[in-house]
């Protein structure tokens, strides 16, 4: 047992920042302080508390500046506790420590220590709860009064709740009115939702405010609910608003439906987009019907589009038939393209149909290509077959490329020969073009021989001069005598003129190289 004690205090230590080691053999000299304190601590590792006090005691009395002054006060502290037990002397102890060390490493621990005694004596019941009020109303560190707090929040009777009450009037850290909201949480009173509505009300911080807001929606009652009603209503921080309506929408009650739609159709643009996506998280058919209603109705596309998406969020197959109608017929081009993309979010088993019944029907060029794009984000073998489809045959050409970009987001290298027999099939001169692109932003040989088969042997002079224009790109150097060649034998002079700006852009001292030759063997 006392192995598994001795290591788990080790761990302690490490974790503390502090590593006792033995000293080496070639080590320097200790002094002496440091030779008593790590005496004394060994006495810690082998449980022998009345030695280990004895010298820690030793040291502060002997070296009362000395650097282990802290370490040595802690740990006598530690030892008290493992001799005599929980009691009022432990937890003054530790106090008196926190109070003069604040900034020590051994601080932080030493509050740990001070809250769990404190606890333990007051479910103890002992008279000791009137001396951690009595803390809580003399100390002048509202950090170990907080403390204190902590250790009475499970007591929850009227005598705790005016403490804290009190702590928080006369406190100027928004740092510990924000715990001491934390704390009040916890209280089962009366009274408690209504002080933490005024906190969310009037307290000076927004950052305060917001806790309260959220420890209100913690509550989950008619009171509290009205109370963040009230918060949101009021000509507050906007952010504070705004978290009121999320708490509200932790409720999950039907009940606040009709109050965030109000909100949504009636409130600025902030408070209305939040209050849109807070319908979005209560999943119920009254919440489907108000998003609805939000996304027909609002005054603002803003909000208008934030309920497709919490529509979209919901993954009703029915809600998909009212994206595809706004996606087909709204007279807002945004909210037409919002609708797309949100359908594609909404459902991977029927979304691709759904567009793809978008991208035949609708008369909005700028739709049909969020169509193909919000195809290709779905992936598969539909979507690829399709896209491939429109990209080869389709005759408008923006739609064209559109779906060759769409489809080239799930390509890579291996799927140069793809790209070349869309290329081959295509109507579109624009798509060809496109394709020489795509497998020019891909990497390594296999490009370079896909490009100079291009280059050196495609009837139309417009396709050689992109595929050396391609190679240029490439930065690689077994582009340079496919371009060579291009330069002195192809037909067309605007090819060969793309052949040389393309050496130049490789760049290299090889590429360099080939340039000059090319000056040296031009005719006289």
């Amino acid at each position: 047992m006392k192995i598994y004690i001795n290591y788990l205090a080790m761990i302690f230590i490490l974790m503390s920042g502090f590593c006792y080691a033995a000293p080496m053999d070639d080590d320097p000299p200790q002094d002496e302080a440091t030779r008593v304190y790590q005496e004394a601590y060994n006495h810690i590792l082998d449980e022998n508390w009345d030695a280990a006090i004895e010298g820690f005691d030793r040291l502060l009395r002997e070296f009362p500046r000395g650097k282990w002054m802290d370490d040595a006060r802690y740990w006598s502290c530690y030892a008290g506790e493992k001799k005599e037990g929980v009691s009022e002397a432990s937890f003054n102890c530790y106090h008196d420590f926190v109070r003069k060390y604040p900034n020590s490493k051994w601080a932080d621990d030493a509050k740990s220590e001070l809250i769990r005694i404190g606890h333990q004596l007051v479910k103890s019941g002992k008279k000791e709860y009137e001396a951690i009020i009595k803390s809580i109303q003399e100390s002048d560190n509202e950090e170990i009064a907080l403390a204190a707090l902590y250790a009475l929040q499970n007591i929850g009777d009227e005598r705790a709740f005016k403490a804290i009450m009190d702590l928080y009037d006369r406190t100027e850290s928004p740092n510990v009115r924000g715990k001491i909201v934390y704390v009040l949480g916890d209280f089962d009173s009366e009274k408690v939702v209504p002080k933490l509505a005024e906190i969310a009300s009037t307290d000076p911080n927004d950052g305060v405010r917001k806790k309260a807001v959220y420890a209100l929606g913690d509550h989950k009652n008619e009171p509290s609910r009205e109370a963040l009603k009230k918060v949101v209503m009021a000509e507050g921080p906007r952010d504070v608003r705004k978290a009121a309506l999320y708490s509200l929408a932790d409720h999950d009650d039907d009940d606040i439906v009709p109050f965030l739609s109000q909100v949504a159709i009636e409130q600025e643009k902030v408070l209305a987009k939040a209050a849109t996506y807070a319908l979005g998280d209560v999943k119920s058919q009254a919440s489907e019907a108000a998003l609805e209603n939000i996304l027909k109705n609002a005054p603002i596309i803003d909000v208008r589009k934030a309920a497709l998406y919490a529509i979209a969020d919901h993954h009703n197959p029915a809600s998909l038939e009212v994206l595809k109608d706004v996606a087909m017929n709204d007279a807002e081009k945004a909210l037409r393209k919002a609708a797309v993309y949100a359908i594609s979010d909404a459902s991977e088993d029927q979304s691709t149909r759904l567009l793809r019944e978008i991208f035949a029907s609708s008369q909005d060029v700028d739709v049909q290509k969020a169509s193909l794009y919000a195809i290709s984000d779905n992936g598969g073998r539909e979507a690829y077959a399709f896209l491939r489809e429109v990209a080869i045959s389709n005759d408008n050409e923006t739609l064209a490329k559109a779906a060759l970009y769409a489809l080239s987001d799930n390509l890579h290298e291996g799927d140069i020969d793809e790209l070349l027999a869309i290329m081959r099939e295509t109507k579109s001169p624009a798509v060809r073009k496109a394709v020489l692109h795509q497998i020019g932003d891909f990497q390594g040989d296999k490009v370079v021989d896909a490009l100079g088969v291009v280059a050196k042997t495609d009837e139309d002079p417009d396709l050689r001069k992109t595929a050396a224009v391609a190679l240029g790109d490439t930065g690689n150097n077994n582009a340079i005598p496919l371009l060579t060649d291009v330069i002195k034998n192809d037909a067309n002079i605007s090819v060969r003129k793309a052949a040389v700006r393309a050496l130049g852009e490789i760049g290299t001292p090889e590429a360099q190289k080939a340039l000059l030759d090319i000056l040296d063997n031009r005719p006289e």
